[in-house]
């Protein structure tokens, strides 16, 4: 009977990829019939030895690929994660769809605003929520300013979950060659959400290295921490809690 079960659930899973990949499809085919000299698309496939998410180990180890099309102001992608290592029973696979409008609000400040649909593939249907099993839509808005080290602020609202999150970023690039640099960053942010809330921050560094105009590949490290001690949700809830991690990537990307 579990092998039966494995089966409808590998079943099911190919049913909701074949029906994301035509609704991607259909998306690119639009916008490139409407103006394709204005369409930007970007690619990446990336490993991560830990998939951290707001401070939340969701994988121990996973592979990361993405799709993304821009035309003028707008913005949709696609991004995937499969677990390969040992994953938490929250989310060991995942899938988002999203789509964004960006627009500046003077010459130092520029927005986003958008929606996100996050989908676990184990716990039901594509578009399917399940009370935030299967999936959860989300909406937020972003700023951006230009100002030294990149400051940014998000907003986030999870309509599932009607969880809140609040984050701020800062990032620095500094060259180390024509084809070279050497990338940093941080995070801070703050979830509340029913029943539950916590802080969490990162640091990350990274090498960067194009390989072309249009490639480039990096790997990097990132130190992700967690006020409550739920870095590891699932160790966690077993007894075992834990409030920092150390952890690293590698990935390239290519736009065109």
């Amino acid at each position: 009977m579990d092998f039966i079960a494995h089966l409808c659930e590998i079943n099911i899973m190919e049913i909701n990829m074949k029906k994301l990949l035509l609704s991607t499809s259909v998306f690119l085919a639009l916008t490139a019939n409407s103006n394709a000299q204005d369409i930007s698309v970007s690619t990446s496939v990336d490993y991560v030895s830990d998939y951290v998410f707001r401070g939340v180990s969701l994988a121990d180890s996973a592979i990361q690929s993405g799709v993304e099309a821009s035309l003028g102001s707008f913005t949709a992608g696609a991004w995937f994660s499969t677990g390969v290592g040992d994953t938490s029973s929250t989310a060991g696979d995942e899938v988002d769809l999203y789509a964004s409008y960006s627009f500046s609000l003077s010459d130092l400040v520029s927005t986003d605003v958008g929606i996100t649909y996050y989908h676990y593939p184990q716990g039901g249907g594509l578009f399917e929520t399940d009370g935030g099993g299967a999936g959860t839509y989300e909406i937020y808005t972003s700023l951006g300013f230009d100002l030294p080290l990149s400051p940014s602020a998000s907003a986030y609202y999870d309509l599932t979950l009607e969880a809140f999150t609040l984050e701020g970023g800062v990032s620095h690039s500094i060259p180390a060659g024509d084809k070279t640099s050497f990338d940093l960053g941080a995070t801070l942010g703050l979830v509340d959400g029913d029943g539950f809330s916590y802080e969490y921050g990162s640091a990350s560094a990274s090498l960067g290295y194009s390989l072309s105009d249009d490639v480039s590949v990096y790997f990097g490290a990132t130190y992700a921490l967690n006020s409550e001690d739920m870095l590891n949700l699932e160790k966690s809830l077993n007894g075992n809690p834990k409030d920092s991690l150390l952890f690293f990537g590698a990935g390239i990307s290519a736009g065109f």
